[in-house]
């Protein structure tokens, strides 16, 4: 078994990387590929994104695509770029596909409202900054992992957040599963279990693949054995 672990376009490739480590010392192979920086990047965003993963993805197939977060949005397009290179998509903690639809459009009111308010120069602000203050303390303890990970935020455009995703969807006979992280995704974790999609469920939180490796992992590995509750 592959695994490329996929961040959120809102963070940074390092989220995934005591995953990677750990795999390696269970002797499964596992690449984070890095999505382009936002000034690398110009719209239709979800297309050129997707592409830029299936170039790193090709030489892995087949591959378990593992998409956290944000990187749920992009999850359909990828499979389609990478032209059967992906043999499963495992969703982390992640929002699910919305084709024709913004994120707008699947974020609650009271985060949109907010960062709609945030706009400046066409941005909103890095991912940290929407929170209250402290809240990335409280999962991620000080120290170099924290401080490699704010260093990878940066404001995202406001046009991709408005971009309405394509109308594609995950193929049928490609896989797919659930590992949710934190409460915050019951909901997505919930519509998986009710379509009776493989689903797993640990007690952390968010970010839980950079300070709880080895659960994610076995997680992970267990959802593409068929070992889950």
């Amino acid at each position: 078994m592959r695994f490329a672990l996929l961040h959120s376009p809102l963070v940074g490739a390092s989220c995934w990387r005591a995953v990677v480590g750990d795999f390696a010392a269970r002797g499964i192979w596992a690449a984070a590929p890095r999505l382009p920086a936002w000034g690398a990047a110009e719209p239709p965003y979800y297309p050129a994104l997707a592409a830029r993963v299936a170039e790193q993805i090709a030489q892995m197939h087949p591959v378990v695509l593992v998409v956290h977060s944000g990187a749920g949005s992009l999850a359909a397009s990828v499979v389609a770029a990478a032209k059967g290179g992906v043999s499963q998509v495992i969703f982390v903690d992640a929002i699910l596909p919305h084709p024709g639809r913004t994120w707008f459009e699947t974020a609650s009111p009271v985060l949109g409202d907010s960062l709609r308010a945030k706009v400046t120069d066409g941005e909103v602000p890095a991912w940290d900054q929407w929170f209250p203050p402290g809240a990335l303390a409280a999962t991620l303890p000080e120290g170099e992992t924290r401080e490699r990970f704010i260093s990878e935020l940066t404001p995202t455009p406001v046009a991709y957040l408005e971009e309405t995703a394509p109308e594609i969807d995950l193929p049928g006979d490609i896989g797919w599963a659930y590992l949710r992280l934190s409460k915050a995704y019951e909901d997505e974790a919930r519509v998986a279990r009710e379509q009776g999609i493989p689903t797993l469920r640990l007690a952390r939180h968010h970010l839980a693949m950079m300070t709880h490796a080895d659960e994610v992992a076995s997680a992970l590995v267990n959802l593409v054995r068929g070992d889950h509750g």
